[in-house]
C-alpha cells in the first residue's frame, strides 16, 4: 500500500516500483478518507491490506501525503506511518486520471486493477470494483482484498486475475455482495454465467 498525493507522484511511484518488463497487475484504492463508510471498512484496514498483499501486487492510493504540513484529523494509517488527505490533491488526481484514461470521476470508493506492460499503462487493460454502491455490501470489501492478494501470490497477469477472481467470488459466495465493472467482452461472460445461476446480479459497464 503506497499513499501518493498527487497524479505526477503516482505516475512516478509506477514507473520507479513496477517491472516494465513483466506484465503485472497493480490496484488503486480510490478512497475519500471523509466519508464514513469508506473508512470504517476500508481505510481502517490498509495496515493489514499492507501486511498480506506483501510483495506480490502494490497498491497505491491517491490523495494522501505525509508531511506534516497537511495534518489534520482525515488521515489514514499505512506501515506504521500517518498520511493526511488532501481534498485537493484528490481532487486534480481524480481529474487527470479522468482526462487520462477516460475514467468517470467517483464519487464513492473504488478500487481498480490495471496491467502494467512495456512500460506503459495509458492503455492498459483494467478491472473495477465499485465498493459502496446499492448492491454493494461495503462490510465485504475485506474479503474482495484477501481473494486479491491470493491470486497475486500465484499470478499477476491481468487476465488471470480475471478468471479466478470470478471463480473465487463464486466460491465465497461474494457475487452478490460485490459489484464488478470490467471490459464488455468479460461482461457478457459474467452477465450469461449469471442468467444461467439466475442468482447474480451485475451492473452496466462503461
Amino acid at each position: 500500500m503506497f499513499p501518493v498525493g498527487s497524479y505526477e507522484h503516482f505516475v512516478q511511484e509506477i514507473k520507479n516500483r513496477e517491472n516494465p518488463d513483466v506484465p503485472v497487475t497493480f490496484g488503486l484504492l480510490i478512497a475519500d478518507c471523509r466519508q464514513q463508510a469508506g473508512k470504517q471498512y476500508i481505510l481502517n484496514y490498509l495496515e493489514r491490506f499492507h501486511h498480506l498483499s506483501g510483495e506480490y501486487i502494490n497498491f497505491y492510493l491517491p490523495g494522501y501525503l505525509n508531511d506534516s504540513f497537511f495534518s489534520s484529523n482525515d488521515k489514514i494509517t499505512v506501515n506504521n506511518k500517518d498520511y493526511y488527505f488532501d481534498f485537493e490533491f484528490y481532487n486534480s488526481f481524480l481529474e487527470q486520471l479522468e482526462k487520462d484514461f477516460n475514467i468517470k470521476y467517483p464519487y464513492s470508493p473504488v478500487l481498480y486493477l490495471i496491467e502494467y506492460s512495456k512500460g506503459n499503462f495509458k492503455f492498459s487493460k483494467s478491472i473495477r470494483f465499485d465498493l459502496d454502491t446499492d448492491t454493494t455490501d461495503i462490510r465485504k470489501v475485506g474479503e474482495l482484498f484477501e481473494v486479491i492478494f491470493k491470486i497475486a501470490h500465484a499470478n499477476v497477469d491481468i487476465e488471470e486475475f480475471k478468471k479466478e477472481i470470478w471463480i473465487k467470488l463464486l466460491k465465497k459466495n461474494l457475487i452478490d455482495d460485490i459489484v464488478t465493472l470490467i471490459d464488455n467482452k468479460y461482461l457478457s461472460f459474467i452477465v450469461k454465467k449469471s442468467q444461467e445461476l439466475n442468482s447474480y446480479h451485475f451492473c452496466k459497464a462503461n
